[in-house]
């Protein structure tokens, strides 16, 4: 399964538009919140409620691809450098997705994999924006890929 990851696009449709293009053939899509689109533009999206967003988004979901519990939120409820570990722990889940920071992460806490795809528009770890791709196969490592959004135009 490819699983499409975007977070923090901030009012940005032309970029949701052409991630969901370039992956026309990617089989779910996430986005962690900070859209600042109404629900109805984000129909290709699975979404959680950011803090920049107005809709009834519900601030955490639990989803299961290919065995893998895999758990989104923005990530505006915990700081990831202080309490993280016992936070994502918690959640009890194989897939750890959040955004908010605007800074890519790839990373594991005990058997979780940590990630934040950075954000699409505003990237505060470079130059260009970033989304993630997560390859998932049951009973395999997860494997992922960072796409850079070079200039937030050419993706």
């Amino acid at each position: 399964m490819k699983v499409i990851v975007v977070s923090d696009s901030h009012s940005n449709l032309d970029v949701l538009t052409q991630i969901v293009m370039k992956n026309y053939n990617g089989d779910v899509f996430y986005h962690l919140g900070d859209s600042e689109l109404p629900e109805y533009l984000l129909n290709n999206f699975t979404c959680v409620l950011g803090n920049c967003d107005y809709t009834s988004f519900p601030r955490e979901r639990d989803c299961i691809i290919e065995g893998f519990k895999i758990h989104l939120e923005h990530g505006n409820n915990f700081n990831f450098q202080m309490d993280s570990e016992n936070y994502i722990k918690n959640k009890n889940c194989d897939i750890f997705l959040f955004g908010h920071t605007h800074k890519k992460l790839a990373t594991k806490v005990g058997n979780t994999y940590v990630f934040n795809p950075g954000s699409a528009t505003r990237p505060r770890d470079g130059e260009n924006g970033s989304y993630l791709i997560l390859y998932l196969e049951k009973g395999k490592d997860v494997k992922y890929e960072f796409v850079q959004i070079s200039n937030n135009k050419n993706i």
